[in-house]
């Protein structure tokens, strides 16, 4: 048998010309939360920093904290600077790889590259995310390959962590295209030593559960704010409008939000320990004049326990 906790969390955006994410602040919070809660490990779900290269001592305080740290690459860590760039200023070999960790295989997956023809790949890098909208969020076939070998010859069930989500309609505008491809290899798992249990995001700024064919999907809400196309002058701090160029695109959240799991093989469980939480000066996306979409945003995250693995 075998029982893991992990703290989870996603989407912090440092980027201080741009937000006011106070990301050290929020980040000091979070491993504090984790700490107390007894995690074992912390795992970012991608859009960290938005220059890698310009934050060590933020990279630092996640990767040297006493408690071990993992990163997912999400699309904004390449609004400026080059994938080699971003890989070296994180400590990244690759954008996708796995680690083991009590009994368990956390699987990090890179769905950051364009197809531009059928067979032609290439990543993320410099801001060219902006420019190549509708070939964007692809995995190549090697990365598609090397997932269905680390799960199919996994000793331990799998966890796969992503930006963006695999296979649901959080927003299916920006869903992975290569998600038949994905699905298959999780329905190909089920069973076996390997299976797939739990598929995790971020990227939506949501909080949210799905079960499809008994293996939860968990959008992972930002840990900051909501970002509103239409912006908004509700904020009663006026100067920072001038400091912070995307002030006005901005629904805060008061708390750091992330979330504690616990996976226990002895009944095949899954618990979400959420928090709640509240909108900086009470602003709503609502109140801004802007739309939550089909999932509502909230200043918090979910907490439940389900069972994973289809019905025995």
């Amino acid at each position: 048998m075998s029982r893991v906790k992990f703290t989870v969390f996603s989407d912090l955006h440092h980027h201080p010309a741009w937000y006011k994410a106070d990301a050290p602040e929020r980040l000091k919070a979070i491993q504090k939360r984790a700490l107390e809660n007894n995690s074992e490990f912390l795992l970012h779900l991608g859009d960290f920093a938005h220059k890698p290269s310009a934050c060590p001592e933020l990279i630092r305080q996640f990767k040297e904290f006493q408690l071990p740290g993992y990163f997912v690459l999400g699309n904004h860590e390449f609004d400026i600077e080059s994938f080699e760039t971003v890989l070296e200023a994180m400590g990244m070999e690759k954008g996708y790889y796995f680690f083991d960790h009590g009994g368990f295989r956390f699987i990090i997956l890179d769905e950051n590259y364009f197809r531009e023809y059928p067979g032609v790949y290439f990543h993320y890098s410099e801001r060219n995310y902006f420019d190549h909208p509708k070939c964007r969020d692809w995995m190549p076939p090697e990365e598609i390959q090397w997932l269905r070998e680390t799960v199919m010859e996994s000793p331990y069930p799998c966890i796969l962590a992503s930006h963006a989500a695999i296979d649901y309609p959080v927003k299916p505008e920006s869903e992975i295209k290569c998600k038949e491809e994905i699905s298959g290899i999780i329905r190909e798992s089920q069973g076996t030593a390997g299976e797939v249990i739990l598929c995790l995001n971020g990227h939506y700024h949501r909080s949210g559960l799905d079960i499809i064919d008994g293996v939860p999907r968990l959008d992972v809400n930002s840990a900051t704010f909501n970002w509103v196309s239409k912006a908004h002058y509700l904020f009663p701090e006026k100067e920072w409008y001038k400091q912070y160029e995307n002030y006005g695109n901005m629904v805060i959240y008061e708390r750091p939000v992330s979330a504690e799991i616990i996976i226990d093989t002895a009944d095949e469980s899954i618990e979400i320990i959420g928090m709640e939480g509240s909108f900086f000066h009470g602003i709503t996306t609502e109140d801004t004049g802007n739309s939550s979409g089909n999932r509502l945003c909230t200043p918090d995250m979910l907490s439940a326990k389900v069972r994973y693995g289809k019905e025995k």
